[in-house]
């Protein structure tokens, strides 16, 4: 017999379920747990996120919420939604709701709706069942258990992926995650929206692409876009499905030797990161630029991206030299840049060098720096740059080891002509 779905939540989820129905009961409203929590539920997987429709206003619901156990409410007027931030986790709260698209991959219109109009509205039969609080009644009116059984993913309607193109991703996504198989009929509707792709939002693309970056093997939803031609429909080049699996296979057995504290960047983020590198590094400037122009990265990770056009192009045979030749040419590209480049270069040495920059040559100390030359009686200038990148090009290439060599080398550049 399946364990009631309290007991299955973590200890934030449970209070989160709780404070729910004990507002919902004493409102009398009618609120129902839906999607992936209820899939989940079913699949005795670990159940991920909430999420809760109800019948009638969600940002009221929400308030009400707050009012009773804190926390803070983000209303989205617009698509009859809210988020409440409370005992330490974020709640998606919908009304039910009918959805129509004035034109494909465009946002909905929502109107107020019941539950059994709600429910096929969404992406997946198995997302469109709900659990009523009430009385913990299960509402499956599309077949969505029938289809976990099967390990099946088969949408709702022909025109799916025609109003919203995202839902390609979220189904490459599911079937990696979850082991599925791609009903017959749903693969003919993607083929009937790839040629909407081109007028999602490169934010839109974003967010659904980073979610399948998550994932334990996000190639193998990767695999599935690039079989069902869903980057060529973008108009962007990406590996060929072998090196594309390497590369995500390096990421996750290489990257713990990274010294990742430096970077600024939170796990996610760097594990997202590496994820667009294995898309795009070593294919070229103009496919880097396609993917840079359309979706709306950070500051510092679209400056690294930009940059692995330079890095992946320096030939190998540039660092078969000393030391301070090989960091010279590495030292103008940021940590994340080189993480990249070491994860997915093709060339031992160069990868090497680019590991040694990061973790060495770069963290290297002199015992030499500009207040010294100042008290030597040197005036500020252009000259200060150039005899401390000596200094460290000597200490690098093993020529001066300690103080008073780095002081003797000093002494010998400072009689030479400027």
């Amino acid at each position: 017999m399946r364990q009631p779905i309290a007991a299955v939540l973590s200890s934030e989820q449970r209070e989160v379920y709780a404070a729910i129905q004990a507002v919902a009961a004493e409102r009398g409203a009618e609120v129902y747990l839906v999607g992936g929590a209820v899939r989940d539920w079913l699949m005795d997987r670990p159940v991920g996120d909430l999420d809760f429709t109800i019948a009638g206003d969600a940002v009221e619901f929400a308030l009400a919420l707050q009012q009773v156990h804190g926390g803070e409410v983000l209303a989205h007027e617009r698509f009859r939604t809210a988020t409440w931030s409370g005992h330490g986790l974020q709640t998606d709260i919908t009304s039910a709701r009918s959805e129509t698209y004035p034109r494909p991959a465009a946002l909905p219109v929502v109107t107020p709706a019941s539950i059994e109009q709600d429910l096929p509205r969404r992406d997946f039969t198995i997302n469109a069942m709900a659990l009523r609080l009430r009385d913990l009644a299960l509402l499956d009116p599309l077949g969505g258990q029938a289809d976990l059984q099967r390990k099946l993913m088969r949408a709702l309607h022909s025109r799916s992926f025609v109003d919203d193109p995202t839902r390609m991703l979220r189904a490459a996504r599911y079937a990696a995650q979850l082991g599925f198989r791609i009903e017959p009929q749903t693969r003919r509707w993607i083929d009937a929206g790839l040629p909407y792709i081109k007028d999602l939002s490169g934010e839109r693309i974003k967010y659904d692409l980073e979610l399948i970056l998550d994932i334990a093997a996000p190639e193998d939803a990767l695999l599935l876009l690039h079989e069902w031609s869903f980057f060529k429909a973008i108009g962007i080049a990406v590996p060929e499905p072998e090196p594309l699996r390497a590369r995500f296979m390096a990421v996750r057995s290489r990257l713990s030797e990274w010294d990742c504290t430096g970077l600024g960047l939170s796990t996610q983020e760097i594990i997202r990161t590496a994820g667009w590198g294995a898309l795009m590094y070593n294919l070229g400037q103009m496919s880097a630029a396609r993917w840079i122009e359309s979706i709306p990265y950070t500051t510092e990770v679209r400056d690294a991206l930009v940059s692995l056009g330079v890095l992946s192009t320096l030939a190998a045979g540039l660092f078969a030299g000393k030391p301070s030749r090989r960091s010279q040419l590495l030292r103008s590209f940021s940590g994340l840049a080189l993480l990249i480049g070491w994860l997915f270069d093709r060339s031992a040495a160069k990868q090497a060098s680019m590991y040694a920059e990061w973790h060495n040559w770069r963290r290297l100390q002199l015992y030499t720096g500009g207040d010294d030359l100042r008290a030597l009686g040197l005036p500020p200038g252009p000259r200060y740059r150039a005899l401390l990148d000596r200094l460290r090009d000597a200490r690098l290439d093993g020529e001066v080891h300690s103080a008073q060599e780095e002081r003797d080398l000093l002494d010998r550049l400072l009689r030479e002509p400027p």
